[in-house]
């Protein structure tokens, strides 16, 4: 179970088109129940998300100053976890100044450990909804303020052991990406150089649809078909040269449970960046079959959830992915 290490809120104070300002607290939160839950909850959400993108921190820290921030707090232990997540807020407002669209809330960050020895640090922002709710006692209706889960749509994650592990081909910055560009300076914020390559994710996400499929309990047909509905997805993404949607992926070819992709995609221990334009080369390796020895070469063109009757006379049939 993971643990709640430090906490804290502050408040970044922006409407559309204007300047951000902060306002900030000078102690963390009390690690409460109601503290506990709120931060696990916004982990656990966070997680669940298909729409990230990965990578590490920007080597030009004068820049991009994050990366220095929480060193002299996890690694050197020369700034407090509060004065290292004020400073951190000045950054963040700096960078959201100029983007006309983003618009504040409260800011969330919290370091967190695990039993299995990982660590991350976590950064959302969050903001209040009104409701109402009816009252217990006397059965009245009453106006209520709750923090909005159901919207998250900024944040991002340190994996604090991989981060200081050194290892030079580790993705350990994440963040939430949005429509529009509107997450990009909260990357700038992280400074975050996003790792992308088009072949090596495509070739990941091929592989968790299939694994997906194969642990799933549809029919054999229904898998083929499954399997088809992303492909065509994936191809008419890269012919129109169009960056790829995990969650539109997900409506797309699991229409009734989307969610339940979602989340394989969003957990996958590759870590698949969303908005990767698909790679052709890959997705046609899985269209052939290819093998060659000194005496004689094959090279079958496979069609994937083809009827009979739809492949013209001579040409061999075979299945993308072929389920065992």
């Amino acid at each position: 179970m993971n643990k709640v290490e430090a906490a804290v809120i502050h408040k970044l104070a922006k409407e559309r088109h204007g300047k951000a300002t902060v306002v900030t607290r000078d102690s963390p939160l009390g690690l409460t129940a109601s503290v506990v839950k709120l931060v696990t909850d916004v982990h656990d959400l966070y997680a669940d998300k298909p729409g990230k993108g990965f990578g590490r921190f920007e080597a030009d820290e004068v820049s991009f100053p994050a990366a220095a921030i929480l060193r002299n707090y996890l690694q050197h232990g020369t700034t407090s976890f509060v004065d290292a997540s004020k400073v951190l807020m000045s950054v963040l407002a700096n960078r959201a100044s100029p983007v006309a669209l983003a618009t504040g809330g409260f800011v969330l960050m919290a370091h967190m450990s695990g039993d299995n020895g990982m660590s991350w640090f976590v950064v959302a922002i969050i903001t209040n909804v009104q409701s109402t709710a009816v009252n217990e006692a006397n059965m009245d209706v009453v106006d209520t303020v709750h923090v909005d889960m159901q919207n998250l749509r900024v944040a991002g994650r340190v994996n604090i052991g991989d981060w200081l592990g050194g290892d030079p081909d580790a993705r350990y910055l994440g963040f939430l990406k949005q429509k529009g560009g509107v997450s990009d300076y909260f990357r700038s914020f992280l400074g975050c150089s996003e790792l992308v390559d088009s072949a090596a994710e495509t070739k990941k996400l091929l592989d968790e649809l299939k694994s997906f499929a194969i642990g799933s309990a549809m029919t054999e047909p229904a898998r083929e078909e499954f399997l088809q509905r992303a492909h065509d997805f994936c191809v008419a993404r890269q012919r129109s040269d169009e960056p790829l949607s995990l969650e539109s992926l997900c409506n797309a070819v699991q229409p009734d449970e989307p969610k339940a992709l979602q989340q394989v995609l969003a957990k996958a221990k590759v870590q698949i960046n969303d908005g990767f334009v698909p790679d052709g080369r890959v997705l046609k390796s899985f269209l052939r079959i290819k093998a060659r020895t000194a005496f004689w070469s094959v090279d079958i063109e496979r069609h994937l959830g083809r009827r009979e009757g739809q492949v013209r006379p001579g040409q061999e049939v075979a299945y993308l992915l072929r389920l065992a």
